[in-house]
């Protein structure tokens, strides 16, 4: 007789940061599908005939919080969200494809989506490796058509890149979940050559190497560039952005990367987060020293407040804005906001207002207009 088949958690247990995670997805997958939607072309010509969103490692679609409560997890969140838009933009499709390694999963989800009366959403349910799932779908034809999002989200660190470099490299966006915490705990233990292969093939390189990055930070680093080389080759920029997730203790245990050819896709992405977050970069609990105020005696004198890397408060926006422009003396307000456009975390739709009011110790001058000059104070 063969062992007994492991019995599967149809409904998992997950702690606050993972439901932080649905919801940021989910909220931008709302803001995502509605620009795709509404975007008609030129004269009503070539505009978008719909979305795809693929989830390639779906869970059940539920999951208990903390409390015991019965939870939505993204897979259910997004196709609500869906089915919402869609009838508001008539003519116009939803094709939403949910795989998972687990049948009682793939049926559990299957189950909870009968339930919602879909309307011009189309769902296609599969079982199986998410990897090979991805590489075996054949949607180039429908992607000519409609935006695309895939959503990558491993429970380990295992990233196939000949899975998910075409979808990098396609008109649309990638959700990367980067689970850290996952090689920080477990690479120097790999003994088995199968635990030691999936390191190597996540970051590219040998087992040493990467028992021997001192940080976190410096894996997540060696993730991106990874995404930068796959991508150096596409005939349109790559606009990447990566929010770390912590834990209550404040213990990091994943990026949240994301990559688009467009930069509204990464505008988006961070005002969402940043918004996701309580408007800060990160749910890291900073215990109040944020609002801590330093001397700066070898610079300019002035008063600042101390500014923590894993998690950013707009005052750090002005701060760093500072330190970029303010030797030049004056800067036009547009050019400040074409610098955190293309920020790989700071935002500024959304911040617009807040920004400005930041910016206020750092000038003599705040514009109104995008043409006028910020004028900052000698430096």
């Amino acid at each position: 007789m063969g062992k007994p088949k492991r019995k599967v958690d149809v409904i998992e247990r997950v702690a606050p940061h993972t439901i932080k995670k649905c919801e940021l997805i989910e909220h931008y997958v709302d803001e995502w599908a509605r620009k795709i939607l509404g975007f008609n072309g030129v004269n009503g010509r070539d505009g978008s005939k719909g979305i795809i969103y693929i989830d390639c490692m779906s869970n059940s679609g539920l999951y208990y919080d903390s409390d015991d409560n019965l939870v939505d997890g993204t897979a259910l969140r997004v196709a609500k969200r869906l089915n919402e838009i869609l009838p508001n933009y008539p003519g116009k499709m939803g094709y939403v494809m949910f795989n998972d390694i687990s049948q009682e999963k793939i049926d559990r989800l299957k189950k909870e989506l009968d339930g919602l009366n879909l309307s011009n959403i189309t769902v296609r349910f599969n079982c199986g490796d998410g990897n090979e799932f991805i590489k075996e779908l054949d949607i180039k034809e429908l992607q000519k058509q409609c935006g695309t999002l895939l959503l990558y989200d491993p429970y380990q660190a295992a990233i196939d890149w000949d899975a998910i470099t075409p979808y990098l490299n396609t008109w649309g966006e990638v959700i990367i979940n980067h689970m850290v915490s996952d090689t920080n705990r477990g690479a120097a233990q790999a003994t088995r050559e199968k635990a030691i292969q999936k390191y190597q093939e996540t970051y590219q390189r040998d087992i040493a190497s990467i028992i021997a990055m001192s940080s976190k930070t410096d894996l997540n680093k060696a993730i991106l560039a990874i995404i930068r080389k796959r991508t150096e080759s596409s005939r349109n920029k790559r606009y990447i952005a990566s929010f770390p997730f912590f834990n209550r203790t404040n213990g990091l245990v994943y990026n949240l990367i994301h990559v688009s050819g467009n930069i509204e896709g990464l505008k988006l992405f961070k005002k969402v987060a940043w918004k996701t977050f309580g408007d800060k970069s990160s749910l890291k609990n900073t215990h109040g020293e944020e609002n801590q105020l330093t001397l700066d005696f070898e610079g300019n004198g002035l008063f600042s407040t101390t500014t923590d890397d894993e998690c950013y408060y707009v005052k750090d926006i002005a701060k760093d804005i500072f330190e970029q422009f303010g030797a030049i003396g004056s800067v036009k307000l547009s050019e400040i906001y074409r610098y955190l456009d293309e920020h790989p975390v700071f935002p500024s739709e959304g911040y617009k207002n807040e920004i400005k009011r930041e910016l206020k110790p750092y000038t003599t001058t705040i514009p109104k207009g995008l043409n006028d000059y910020v004028v900052f104070i000698k430096n």
